[in-house]
């Protein structure tokens, strides 16, 4: 079995216009009332030799990251469906553009993302996070990456260019969006291809780059790896899957009794299934209640996700659960809005430290992709660390029947930080 989540995020900036009217804010899969969050001081330029974070400060971050995955989930789960999104993504290419935003827009920034106020610790923190998903990967396919794509009349200034490339490993393509934007478009659309392993192929749609569009920050996602314990595919059956109370379809549901790591809090069973020779992990929530999804992510937060993992310990499981392919994307707009991000989308952004004449936000767009079933041509890779089962273990079986919606997370095993998240309403709305 082999799960292979991909996930794309683009910010677009334009030019500020000259009308200081505030901008209608795009649409979005949800628009929910203003968060108010205080702000912490604005950033200034991030020094040259950025500071080491200490394990708490690693830690810190880590948890700080998930709270912000959750804070976003929260604003994007009314959207009807699937649901899958990055926090991680969203997070870093929102991040390399405050390296260059100051004053209000910098302020609401740090403290929609939670990163650090200080600029050197905020380099030093995505490059800690860098490494760790590095060292977390193992064996796995994990392709995190990170560019600026700049109009030829713009000039970025070096001390934003320099940080990008020690936070995020970002460098800067000159296109030219004033003349000839749907070329640039095409050539964004053609190095997000490569990098998604051509899962998230038209990123960018005509029309979506204009001649007004001076500077585009792309981040790309890719992850692929099989489980450490794989199921049998002679024991998947076609089962129902309750998509809501009083409706049910068959799907192929993958079955196996094995060692995992199991909990039950309150009426939440949670699974956590490892992949083969990698410290990532896939964690799901399954509500017992088949109309409990929405109680269950109405308690999501970095808390909640923590208490989850702490709560886990090794058991016998007897899992059902459904294979599961789909995509899902949609602009962030009102949602980073909603949760305090309101200067950078006006003409009166402060990003003066990318460029002069600043810039603003005009579009955040995210794509994601995932797959997940018990096939796969590399199936044979990693054979050797697959046998984590002892069939002599005695002890109650936990039962995990996962035949109604649940959420899913993607995640580094060791240090607790999500790379996505999602939940499943139907296993088969898309096979792509």
């Amino acid at each position: 079995m082999r799960a292979h989540p991909s996930c794309l995020l683009v910010l677009l900036f334009a030019a500020c216009a000259s009308d200081p009217a505030p901008r209608a804010p795009a649409p979005s899969p949800s628009s929910l009332p203003p968060v108010a969050t205080p702000l912490p001081t604005p950033t200034a330029a991030p020094t040259a030799d950025p500071a080491s974070l200490s394990a708490d400060e690693e830690h810190t971050d880590a948890h700080a990251s998930n709270a912000f995955t959750a804070k976003l989930y929260t604003r994007l789960k009314r959207a009807p469906g699937n649901v899958m999104i990055s926090g991680t993504s969203a997070r870093h290419a929102l991040a390399l553009a405050a390296l260059g935003a100051r004053g209000d827009t910098a302020r609401e920034m740090l403290s929609t993302l939670e990163v650090p106020t200080d600029p050197a610790k905020q380099v030093a923190a995505a490059e800690a996070e860098t490494a760790a998903w590095q060292d977390a990967r193992g064996s796995a396919e994990l392709v995190l990456a990170d560019r600026l794509w700049s109009d030829e009349s713009l000039t970025l200034k070096d001390d934003f260019t320099s940080a990008a490339r020690a936070a995020f490993g970002a460098s800067a393509a000159p296109v030219d969006f004033a003349n000839a934007p749907d070329v640039a478009r095409r050539s964004i659309n053609a190095w997000v291809a490569e990098k998604t392993s051509n899962k998230v192929p038209d990123l960018l749609p005509e029309g979506m780059v204009d001649k007004r569009t001076r500077l585009l920050v792309t981040d790309a996602i890719y992850f692929k790896a099989r489980w450490s314990a794989p199921f049998t595919p002679s024991a998947t059956k076609d089962e129902p899957f309750t998509t809501a109370p009083g409706r049910a379809a068959k799907v192929p549901t993958m079955h196996d009794t094995a060692l995992h790591r199991f909990a039950q809090i309150g009426t939440t069973k949670l699974l956590v299934m490892r992949y083969s020779g990698a410290r990532l992990a896939m964690l799901i929530a399954l509500p017992e209640d088949v109309a409990g999804l929405a109680k269950l992510e109405e308690s999501l937060s970095a808390d909640t996700f923590e208490a989850w993992t702490k709560a886990l310990a090794p058991q016998r499981v007897a899992i059902s659960l459904p294979r599961f392919s789909f995509k899902w994307g949609g602009p962030l707009d009102v949602a980073l809005q909603d949760l305090g991000m309101r200067a950078a989308f006006s003409s009166k952004a402060d990003f003066t430290g990318i460029a002069e004449p600043s810039v603003q936000v005009s579009h955040v767009i995210q794509k994601t992709w995932v797959s997940v079933d018990e096939n796969g041509t590399e199936a044979a890779a990693a054979s050797g660390v697959a046998m984590s089962v002892t069939a002599a273990l005695s002890g109650p079986i936990a039962d995990f029947k996962a035949d109604h919606p649940f959420l899913f997370f993607v995640y580094d095993d060791k240090r607790g930080r999500i790379l996505f998240a999602g939940r499943v309403n139907d296993p088969k709305p898309s096979r792509t």
